[in-house]
């Protein structure tokens, strides 16, 4: 032990001297840089993700490109309108149809907007969707005949999934409901699309007329889905398929038929009616109709205003009838002339 204490004493001495040498050069040269990280031009910050609009709201960013292909931003904005702007200018500054600014604030062809009013304005040309209970989003891209896909995409859905009270962008879309606030002046209306050549009626007197009769004085209870029951304490005796595109309720005994919508009676008729029996076709504005068959006896004609749940005619069995459906009212919804699953509209 003796003789290696010297040996020790002279490598202890020599790793301190080793290690204060190596402190002092660390502390007098500079640290080493990589040259790729002095590069300002390498440098990569992130997009802004927010901007300030001219009317002061705060706005998520995004790119923007032809209409129909741009995604734009899933939200919407509010914009308040200045002296002299009209519906039309608006619209062109936003690059959307005035149509969609219409649809979206309820206005018509002959409104007008003043000066500070509020606006909702969509990213794309469209319609806003306030989801209901028991929609999906399957049924609403069904609804509205839109592709699933560019509603996803539009709103930046994630799992498809949606809750009642959720607004959604339909791009494209045009509104489904009959709500004369949102139908243009000039719009064309669409009556159902034709039936059979042949019409085949009874002889005068065999069908009851249209009874002179007030209507009974029994109200619907007015309903949250986009389109109303048509019966009360009703069920389904037969569902849309191929081949009956249409449903078919039944109130036990029969009952009232209630208009499904705001809209003007474009059809009342007695008579066979192509299997249709006693016959009522009601136009809502926006293309779209809807159509009560097999009824008893009707309470509006022709040219009639009717209103969400009013009362319209007397479930009966007039027409081609057979099976077990018995007395029943035959719903069908129509858009442009399109029959339309109803089981949509009445979730």
């Amino acid at each position: 032990m003796t003789m290696r204490t010297p040996l020790v004493r002279w490598l202890n001495l020599r790793v301190r001297v080793l290690l204060i040498l190596i402190f002092l050069a660390s502390a007098l040269l500079p640290p080493y840089v990589q040259t790729s990280a002095d590069s300002s031009n390498e440098l990569e910050f992130p997009a802004q993700q927010f901007l300030f609009v001219e009317e002061g709201f705060l706005m998520k960013t995004s790119s923007l490109g032809e209409q129909g292909s741009r995604l734009a931003f899933s939200e919407s904005l509010v914009h308040r309108v200045r002296e002299g702007e009209s519906v039309e200018k608006i619209a062109a500054r936003y690059g959307i149809s005035a149509q969609t600014i219409r649809w979206t604030n309820g206005l018509t062809e002959t409104s007008t907007i003043r000066p500070d009013q509020e606006l909702i304005i969509l990213p794309v040309d469209g319609v806003l969707h306030t989801v209901r209970r028991g929609q999906t989003l399957g049924r609403i891209s069904q609804l509205y005949d839109v592709p699933l896909e560019a509603i996803i995409r539009q709103n930046r859905i994630k799992g498809s999934f949606v809750v009642a009270g959720d607004q959604i962008i339909i791009p494209g879309g045009k509104p489904v409901i009959g709500d004369t606030s949102v139908a243009s002046s000039d719009q064309v209306l669409r009556f159902a699309d034709s039936l059979p050549a042949k019409d085949i009626r009874l002889p005068i007197g065999s069908v009851s007329e249209p009874s002179p009769a007030v209507a009974p004085s029994v109200g619907a209870i007015l309903s949250q889905t986009l389109l109303q029951m048509p019966c009360k304490d009703c069920f389904f005796t037969q569902k849309y398929h191929p081949g009956h595109y249409a449903v078919d309720l039944q109130t036990r005994g029969g009952g009232p038929v209630f208009a499904a919508e705001d809209g003007v009676a474009i059809r009342t008729e007695i008579g066979w009616n192509g299997g249709y029996g006693n016959v009522i076709e009601i136009d809502h504005g926006n293309d779209l109709v809807t159509l009560y068959a097999h009824n008893r006896v009707l309470y509006v004609k022709d040219g009639d205003s009717v209103k969400r749940g009013q009362v319209i005619a007397e479930m009966g069995n007039t027409g081609l009838v057979h099976g077990p459906t018995g007395i029943h009212v035959h719903f069908e919804v129509r858009v442009n002339g399109v029959k339309k699953n109803p089981g949509l509209y009445l979730e």
